[in-house]
Parts: C-alpha cells; structure tokens; sequence
C-alpha cells in the first residue's frame, strides 16, 4: 500500500508506545487543545457534528458504528485512505458516523491493537470541516458555511497559504527565522518535523519507524525561537515553544512526486491543536481562527 507511506513514516510517534519501541511512553507536549466558544449570534446551516477525542498523541474520532457496536478511529489527515482492521474475513464493512453511512476496506497488520481503524482525507472528500477542541462540524461542499466561512467566524478566520501535491494538503510556515518552507498538515502525527536551527532545545532522542518496517532514531527538540504559519493575507500566525523531530534521513522516505525538500517537513499535533481549523476539502483552503495561544 504505496499511498500508506506518509502515514507510517509521520504518525509513527503514535504507535512508538504501543509497538512497543524503546520509549517510556508516548509523547505529551505542553500545547493543549484549544479552547473555543462558537460565535451563538449565527445560525449554522445543516451539518453532521462528530465528537473528537484528543487522547495527546493522536486524535480520535468517536461514535463510530457498525452492527450494533461503537468504534473510535484514528483521524489521520496524514493518509489519503480510510480503513478499518479486523480478524474475520469480510474484505469491507458499513459503518455510520452521524447519521451519514460509509463502507470501508479492511487491511491488516497496519494498526496496533487499540485502534480498530483510521479516518484519513478520503472520509472528508466533498465536504469541508471546522475542527475545534472536542467538536468537528461537517458541511456539504455547497453549504454557505462553505462558500463564505467568514460570514460565520468572523475576520479573527485566517486563510493559509497552502498547496495540494496528490491528495495531500501542505501549509507554508517560516522557521527557523528567514527560512519559508511548505509542510504535510497531518493530523496523525504528534510531533511536528522541521527544520533545525542551531538555539533549539535538545530534548533527548526517539526511536521512530520507518516505511518498510525500519527503525530510525531521531532528534527530539523544542524551539527556542517562534515558528509562523503563513495566511494568504500575509499575516503570520505565531507559535512558541513547538516541538518537532528532526535528523531523519530523507532517503528513507517514499514520499509522492518529486523528493524536494518541502515535502520532508511536518505540520502536526503539537500545532494544529491550538487553533481552531477550518478546512475546505472541494476548494482546497485551510484556516485557522486567531486565538491567544
């Protein structure tokens, strides 16, 4: 499974713990989810709310159902492909979220034991999100919400600079100071990977898989400096005290078309969990609401 790479190589911090690698435990940044009181003075048009689960290194979507039984699945924006893992032998299964009805595939050996299966981008296709704390809110691509998110968020909603490659989303973001780059938004993974400027605070080192079964020990760090996401506007949205892994080799890596150095970097957990997300799946765009971090 060739499209599965980017989320074994990025949401590995996850299952470091429960494969039981060389670590103490699974890793819990000091950023916290946001806290985010939706504006009552608007009324939203139709959606589907889905419940969020942020278990500190990984999120899950919860109320997931099938025959009967309630499932929560891994969020990972990191893979372009939802499944689910089972022992019997059905090659696909219907489940429903909200109301609204999906099948999915069943592949194996991919997730540990815990997580009996993985939303990724595919889930969402058609539709656009808005991601705060505890809630996700669900709009069909032709709901104003939509077309003119603004109009419900007000101006504190940053549009970011981001382009697509294949199926995946990635946000331009500035750090070390004067260096402007593009990474994968993923959020299946805890940590962020970045580039590594020479005040970082060195936090020890993590042993992380690798696509193809391989394990590689990495550099755990946390910046001493403020890294930015950059908005369309040219507003830079800053973030103090991220932690990120760094000295991974790239040729480890299969990553989709060309292996520039853009594609290596990583928007994670540790960021993407202090704003409120807006993501709009048809047209391509991603915000975040300005809050105090």
């Amino acid at each position: 499974m060739p499209k599965l790479s980017l989320y074994q190589k990025v949401s590995v911090i996850l299952f470091l713990f429960s494969f039981g690698a060389c670590i103490p435990g699974p890793i819990r940044s000091h950023q916290t989810p946001v806290l985010y009181q939706f504006p009552t003075n608007k009324i939203l048009p139709p959606h589907t709310r889905i419940s969020v689960l942020d278990e500190g290194s990984h999120l899950l979507i919860t109320g997931i159902e099938s025959q009967e039984r309630t499932f929560s699945f891994l969020w990972d924006t990191g893979s372009d492909v939802s499944f689910y893992e089972s022992m019997g032998p059905e090659v696909s299964s219907d489940f429903r979220l909200g109301g609204y009805p999906f099948t999915l595939n069943q592949r194996k050996g991919i997730l540990p034991e815990s997580i009996p299966g993985l939303i990724g981008l595919d889930f969402f296709s058609g539709s656009c999100i808005f991601w705060y704390g505890e809630e996700l809110k669900r709009f069909p691509e032709d709901s104003p919400f939509c077309e003119h998110p603004d109009a419900y968020l007000s101006t504190d909603l940053k549009l970011l600079n981001t382009k697509k490659k294949g199926d995946h989303y990635y946000v331009q973001f500035e750090y070390p100071e004067g260096h402007t780059s593009f990474g994968l938004l993923d959020t299946g993974s805890s940590l962020n990977l970045l580039p590594s400027a020479p005040s970082d605070r060195f936090l020890g080192e993590k042993k992380v898989f690798l696509a193809g079964n391989k394990i590689q020990t990495a550099i755990h760090k946390e910046s001493t400096s403020i890294l930015y996401l950059v908005a369309k506007s040219g507003i830079r949205e800053e973030y103090r005290q991220v932690q990120f892994l760094t000295g991974i080799s790239l040729e480890n890596f299969h990553l989709p078309g060309d292996k520039d150095r853009e594609e290596v970097w990583v928007i994670g957990l540790d960021i993407l969990r202090t704003r409120p997300l807006f993501w709009d799946f048809s047209r391509g765009r991603v915000g975040i609401v300005h809050t105090k971090n």
